[in-house]
């Protein structure tokens, strides 16, 4: 059993790839006469849509793209949010448009996301990019996922043959997470709040992948000795961003593990101004 596990660092890699970026973003910038431009979309007074927001603006000034949030109250109707959705995509100045989840219960993202052009849809949430993933076609992959993949990739860490256990069935986490996961010949369990015996499949994870958005729901007594466990789990707790696994357990337990904050979230945020930038993959 590892003696602590070894910290799977988004930061250090968010740092080299911006530096990248930003060399892109110029190049961009210069053939078009204006930076490329993301457009957030938010809803209600969510304290984690709210972190979120924050990180993405910040880093694609760091990046040298602009920025633009567009705030609703949560009274917003969900044809009014539709209707500014399909504005903002329609919009020449605009390369890419976001959706911050998550939505209040009154508004369904499929009605809102169905009318966001896909060549704009950078964070695969609407329907023609979620079924070109579903189909293992190009496409825009929701950004935590993304996340998710370029970490392992740039650990060494491979998913092929491996047991991949994904906890959470989001449309923006566990979902793609799972199908990516596949596409790398893995072999991929999806578990979720009705999931018997959690901890038993947890437990024979090679790979556990949690996205569910509830504080410490992931333990150390439910990882497998030396697995590489990724916390994509994003929570407020008294004004602080925490994941879902509780680290201090879990750390003496697995051999890599994602901090909360420090680890996919830097790395989130970048996957976003690289489909901008870049386009699908």
């Amino acid at each position: 059993m590892p003696q602590g596990a070894v910290l799977l660092d988004g930061r250090r890699l968010a740092d080299e790839l911006r530096a990248q970026l930003l060399r892109t973003a110029a190049r961009r910038a210069e053939e078009r006469g204006r930076p490329v431009c993301i457009a957030l979309v938010a809803v209600g007074d969510d304290p984690t849509a709210a972190l979120y927001a924050g990180q993405v603006a910040r880093s694609c000034l760091r990046t040298g793209l602009d920025c633009l949030l567009r705030s609703f109250p949560v009274s917003t109707t969900e044809m009014q949010l539709r209707a500014a959705v399909e504005h903002l995509g329609a919009q020449d100045e605009v390369d890419g448009v976001v959706l911050l989840l998550p939505l209040p219960a009154h508004i369904r993202q499929r009605v809102v996301t169905e009318v966001l052009p896909p060549e704009k849809d950078i964070d695969g949430l609407g329907p023609r990019n979620a079924g070109h993933l579903m189909l293992g076609f190009p496409s825009f992959v929701p950004s935590t996922a993304d996340a998710a993949l370029e970490l392992l990739r740039h650990a060494g860490i491979p998913l092929q043959g491996q047991n991949a256990v994904v906890v959470g069935r989001g449309t923006a986490g566990g979902k793609p997470a799972a199908l990516l996961f596949l596409r790398e010949n893995a072999t991929v369990t999806l578990c979720h709040s009705r999931t018997p015996d959690l901890a038993g499949i947890t437990r024979q994870a090679d790979i556990l992948f949690s996205s569910v958005g509830r504080y410490h729901c992931i333990t150390g007594a439910m990882v497998k000795p030396g697995a590489v466990v990724l916390d994509a789990g994003m929570n407020s707790v008294d004004g602080r961003l925490v994941g879902d696994v509780e680290f201090a357990s879990v750390r003496k337990v697995a051999s890599y593990v994602t901090p909360v904050p420090g680890g996919l979230g830097p790395l989130t945020n970048l996957m976003l101004i690289r489909h901008a930038l870049i386009g699908p993959s």
